[in-house]
């Protein structure tokens, strides 16, 4: 229910901008609506018609898989689809607004109102910020009730509003003929500024990261359980550093940078830049496709790490180790459970409890299977004290925790003596899951300074 009324409210608040934007401007005398209202019966007055027949069969599509609760996507591009439709309001609203008298639905071929070319405010980064609002609320409202007939007509509405641009285009041209063939150079037709250069395409992808990063931290309140989430100002500190960069390079292309930074120093700064991400992006690969491992069978021991309880209940983290080992143990009923995690200040029991207790009343797992270990602190911890408990590093051991700790978890393993241990990954929630992974870069990082090497 809760997507179903947001996915409304997108919608809501969209077309009632576009509506009480088309009665301001009819007060004014003005026809806003000038779709398909040519007196020639040329190819641009037919694509106008097509299109205006999409745009009206895109809502109607859109109301009926939100009320039937159509959606055949993860939960991940739910969220994504939200993040389109909230950023597709604003743009399409500050489009409006910056366009204020002079904006129109449609070539208006024969609008007597003279009119100046709009290129300041949102119109120096977009040529046509309004189509793209339009594109990014029918991409959003896709994502998050994804159906077959929605996505072709929604597909089709969104084809039909780039031969729509490239019909304004060639107006634009032959009314305002080299002021709109400079701004052209200057502005993406979709997003851009300077988008000829290098600088300027580096500029939209600072940006984008920015925006990202802004409704990603909003996602992590969300999902996340608040600002109790660990690291998640993390993503304040990516959104404030792209934008940052998006003033400088802005500047650059402007011209207006004031003071260069000595040429050694820049190549210095790109080169450990290029250096920290390239790292940063083969520990991520490593980190996911540890995600992936399959899980032996018949293992002779597996360790629950522990992951934080709210009172006497585990954490989303903690809840789904839990499921993994209780489906692991009923499927491999000689299998023993180390349940590792110490009673932390604000809990009431220990972690090592709370699965015993989970994996007896849920799954029917009998106690005599489960060995507990109360005493860890930490990852370390919990793999050194399960293996005292055990007694034998050559015996085959497998580490239950969420996929993105996966990777930790072995190396920390095998540094602490294990000699058979193998993975036995819980699911990584999503969107929450995208932290966790991200925040995992640093945990390694740690592991690579402690134990050296890579």
């Amino acid at each position: 229910m809760t997507y179903r009324l947001t996915a409304l409210f997108f919608m809501l608040v969209f077309y009632g901008i576009y509506f009480c934007k088309m009665l301001i401007q009819r007060k004014k005398g003005i026809v806003t609506n000038q779709m398909a209202r040519g007196r020639e019966r040329d190819r641009s007055y037919y694509t106008e018609l097509v299109m205006k027949v999409a745009t009206y069969l895109v809502p109607i599509a859109e109301v009926i898989s939100i009320i039937a609760g159509i959606a055949m996507l993860p939960l991940m591009f739910r969220v994504i689809g939200m993040h389109c439709a909230f950023i597709g309001n604003i743009i399409f609203f500050m489009a409006v607004f910056t366009m204020r008298d002079s904006w129109r639905a449609g070539v208006a071929k024969d609008d007597k109102d003279q009119r100046n070319l709009v290129t300041s405010g949102i119109y120096q980064f977009s040529r046509n910020p309004a189509f793209l609002g339009f594109d990014l609320v029918y991409i959003g409202i896709l994502l998050m009730f994804f159906n077959p007939v929605l996505c072709i007509i929604s597909l089709f509405a969104m084809v039909m509003l780039h031969l729509q641009i490239l019909q304004e285009e060639k107006y634009l041209e032959k009314t305002y003929s080299e002021e709109y063939r400079q701004y052209r150079k200057k502005a993406g037709r979709y997003l851009g500024y300077g988008v000829r250069s290098f600088t300027g395409i580096l500029m939209l992808v600072y940006f984008v990261l920015g925006v990202w990063a802004l409704l990603y931290y909003a996602t992590c309140l969300m999902y996340g359980g608040g600002f109790g989430l660990s690291w998640v100002w993390l993503w304040l500190i990516v959104a404030a550093f792209s934008f940052v960069r998006v003033i400088m390079l802005k500047a650059r292309i402007d011209g207006r940078e004031k003071k260069k930074l000595p040429r050694a120093f820049r190549y210095i700064y790109r080169t450990l830049f290029v250096i920290a991400l390239s790292f940063f992006v083969i520990t991520e690969a490593k980190i996911i496709g540890a995600m992936k491992a399959r899980p032996r069978q018949n293992l002779e021991y597996i360790i629950v790490l522990g992951a934080g309880i709210r009172d006497t209940e585990p954490s989303n983290p903690y809840r789904v180790r839990i499921e993994r080992a209780g489906e692991y143990l009923t499927a491999n009923p000689d299998t023993m459970a180390v349940l590792s995690g110490g009673q932390g200040f604000d809990e009431k029991i220990s972690e090592a409890e709370c699965a015993k207790r989970k994996l007896i009343k849920d799954y029917g797992i009998d106690e005599s299977r489960l060995i507990m270990e109360e005493n860890s602190r930490d990852t370390e911890q919990n793999l050194k004290y399960s293996l005292e408990l055990i007694g034998d590093p050559k015996a085959s051991v497998g580490i239950v925790t969420n996929g993105f700790h996966e990777l930790r978890a072995m190396s920390i393993a095998r540094n602490v003596g294990y000699e058979n241990v193998s993975s036995v990954p819980a699911t990584t929630l999503f969107p929450v899951g995208v932290h966790y992974t991200v925040r995992e870069f640093f945990g390694m990082v740690e592991f690579y300074i402690k134990y050296g090497g890579l």
